[in-house]
């Protein structure tokens, strides 16, 4: 019924005439409640021309609903709204709406859902490595992938339990799927856990938790490598093929195997397309049980020079209410979609133009850090991280 006023706000709103090639977009965002903005925004990204444009001066239809109304030439594009509710002096907190891949053409009217963006205070991904560096004879080396994690709230945490997840899809190749569990929960595919009694792993605020392939002194064998040995734990895959075997720091504890697609080792995707997450799963929630009832079959329809297929696949659901942290991976040219739902992450980091990009190598991306001290966390990885950073497993001990 909002959509019906539209017309009437039209001249309210800050945007420029329609021009020709153009079409006339109408964007209504429902609040969560009635709230003092004292910011919004909505930025459009241009999926196939890279540009991106920005809206604002929304015009209020009732008490929760926002109005927008612009021009944009026909295309496809990701739309995010932006918010900041000042309740106070000293406190606000932040709203966000996104779709993607909106098609516009002719008039168009979309309506976005806003939420509250939930203030870290918990562990927080400080960094990712994934790319792997290479050698001085320019070999690629694999073994020195790593996390960190920071503890980014006032109090003690402890690590134990905390679930490392890496996604079944990548956010280079997008798929329409069925079902879609995308609001509900992340389709993963390599799910490793921290051991610990509850208190085993104690990380005090701003503290780091090191998360290392291969937790052993790289240098000794690729110089231009680093030294992983002190890595708080390091994952472990007894291998089926006895030509690929994984390397075991008996000093450093070992993670949880709760199931990986691999027979071999993990390695994480090293052109960085896919998602890594943290989260917890229930205490009282065994792994049998978590395999048995938390398998993920699904049809997807896959596009291909080719042509189009009907085809199959499984993975495990891994709930959105366990995730911590998501951050979304994919070269920054060869994005398609985001393989979970945006109120994890709305966007994404990356190390590398496109997938084969060799200046990857040795690269992370590092999460930015507030006027606070405290890591910036918006659920936006887009935002929150510096791309491209040479990596350094100890940046966060200077």
């Amino acid at each position: 019924m909002a959509f019906c006023v539209l017309p009437l706000l039209l001249a309210s709103c800050k945007t420029n005439e329609p021009r020709e090639n153009t079409c006339v977009l109408h964007v209504l965002v429902n609040l969560p409640d009635s709230c003092k903005l004292s910011y919004e925004s909505i930025t459009i990204e241009d999926r196939n021309m890279g540009t991106t444009y920005r809206i604002s001066g929304g015009v209020s239809v009732g008490d929760t609903c926002l109005a927008y109304y612009s021009s944009l030439p026909v295309g496809f594009y990701d739309m995010t709204f932006n918010a900041t509710v000042q309740v106070s002096e000293d406190y606000s907190y932040a709203l966000r709406a996104y779709n993607q891949n909106v098609t516009v053409k002719d008039t168009t009217y979309l309506t976005m859902q806003a939420f509250v963006l939930p203030k870290s205070n918990d562990f927080v991904i400080a960094e990712v490595f994934f790319a792997g560096t290479q050698t001085p004879q320019g070999k690629n080396y694999i073994g020195d992938k790593y996390f960190v994690l920071v503890n980014n709230s006032d109090s003690l945490l402890f690590a134990d339990g905390i679930v490392l997840v890496e996604s079944k899809f990548k956010n280079t190749k997008k798929f329409t799927v069925t079902p879609d569990i995308m609001s509900s929960a992340m389709a993963v595919d390599a799910i490793y856990r921290v051991p610990g009694d509850g208190t085993d792993f104690p990380v005090k605020p701003g503290g780091t938790f090191l998360i290392a392939d291969n937790a052993m002194d790289h240098r000794t064998v690729n110089e231009n490598s680093f030294d992983l040995s002190d890595a708080s734990v390091e994952w472990y895959d007894v291998s089926t093929n006895a030509t690929v075997t994984d390397i075991d720091n008996p000093d450093v504890p070992n993670m949880e195997k709760i199931y990986c697609y691999t027979l071999t080792i993990w390695v994480p995707n090293n052109q960085g397309n896919t998602t890594f997450a943290i989260g917890r799963m229930p205490k009282d929630l065994t792994d049998e049980q978590y395999l048995q009832d938390y398998r993920y079959d699904y049809d997807y329809i896959n596009v291909t020079q080719a042509g189009t297929f009907e085809m199959s696949a499984s993975a495990y659901r891994f709930p959105n209410a366990w995730i911590i942290d998501a951050v979304n991976m994919c070269p920054h040219s060869d994005y398609q979609w985001l393989s979970v739902h945006e109120s994890l992450d709305a966007g994404f980091a990356y190390v590398g133009e496109t997938g084969s990009d060799k200046t990857r190598f040795g690269k992370s991306v590092r999460r930015k850090q507030g006027d606070d001290g405290k890591l910036i966390d918006t659920n936006n990885s887009s935002d929150d991280f510096l791309m491209s950073q040479t990596a350094d497993p100890h940046f966060w001990h200077k």
